[in-house]
């Protein structure tokens, strides 16, 4: 007898909801127009910060962000007109530098700042994991090799694809900066992408029940096929929904998944690991279903959440 675990009705809501269809361009506000969105926001949170030496860390990394959304924002409008693509490709080239060098400056002078406090300390951290891990993806498997000869449309989608990625982590990075010294800014208001941010969080719930049912699986059958699944469900969850989620869950979720894959494979006992980690998945379902973007689908959460 099949032990697989069935759909539920808000699963085929979801399913019904998501369009699998080619990754659309992420739109940005255009340079100017998001400097001027950000001015008086970046003014109010640096006005917070008492110590010179703070003040001056917390806005070198505005000020690199803002330069990455500017960047960002060329491509786009580049992708407009297809015989750009190289253009584009080297202004990624320009990106990598400068956003290895912002890495670089987090991890050693803002990261190993005595004046720091816990929370700053625990989102700059968090940029730089989110970050480091991003461009890894993006500048040594998305755009890696000699891209320039391949195909119009296979350069195009790459660029597409790397563009999404590098927006959503920038963004996130920002808005995250922004909260620490403001919880009630609105990235809404700041990116108007309430369409974007929708899909991604739709995408998100869809992809964690499908693996929340995968995880139920194995728990109930935990046969080779069963378990090969899960390790399978598990990396792809990481390489591509992972990223929809906030930083914070970024390492919780490696963690498990890893220890869990590694168990699986070793052939241990991975009854506990596989409680864990479904555990986890079920809270961090919870979490993305309150997302104040979701509160028309999901009406009966607390919806008081945002990223």
């Amino acid at each position: 007898m099949s032990t697989q675990i069935a759909f539920t009705p808000e699963d085929l809501v979801l399913q019904q909801l998501l369009e699998y269809e080619e990754e659309p361009l992420r739109i940005l506000p255009s340079g100017e127009e998001l400097k001027g969105r950000l001015r008086d926001e970046i003014r109010l949170a640096l006005a917070q910060i008492e110590s010179p030496q703070i003040h001056s860390l917390v806005e070198t990394c505005f000020e690199q962000i803002v330069v990455v959304f500017g960047r960002l924002a060329l491509i786009e409008s580049n992708l407009r007109k297809l015989d750009t693509l190289l253009e584009s490709l080297s202004i990624f080239d320009v990106l990598q530098y400068e956003i290895r060098n912002f890495v670089q400056f987090l991890e050693t002078e803002a990261l190993t700042n005595e004046g720091l406090d816990a929370k700053l300390g625990e989102t700059l951290d968090g940029i730089c994991y989110g970050i480091s891990h991003d461009i890894k993806r993006i500048f040594e498997r998305e755009l890696s090799g000699d891209i320039r000869r391949q195909t119009t449309p296979i350069v195009y989608g790459k660029i597409v694809h790397s563009h999404g990625l590098l927006t959503n982590c920038f963004q996130q990075s920002l808005i995250t900066l922004l909260q620490v010294f403001n919880r009630s800014v609105d990235p809404l208001r700041i990116f108007n992408d309430f369409e974007e941010r929708v899909r991604q969080s739709l995408i998100l719930c869809n992809d964690l029940a499908a693996l929340l049912r995968v995880v139920r699986t194995a728990e109930h059958q935990p046969t080779p096929e069963s378990l090969n699944q899960l390790v399978q469900s598990a990396l792809n969850f990481r390489d591509n929904s992972m990223h929809y989620l906030m930083y914070r869950d970024w390492r919780g979720y490696e963690r498990l998944a890893l220890a869990l894959i590694g168990a699986i494979e070793a052939n241990s006992d991975a009854k506990d690991l596989l409680h864990q980690f479904n555990c986890f998945l079920e809270l961090l379902y919870g979490h993305v279903k309150m997302r104040a973007v979701l509160k028309d689908i999901f009406p009966s959460g607390d919806n008081t959440t945002e990223d």
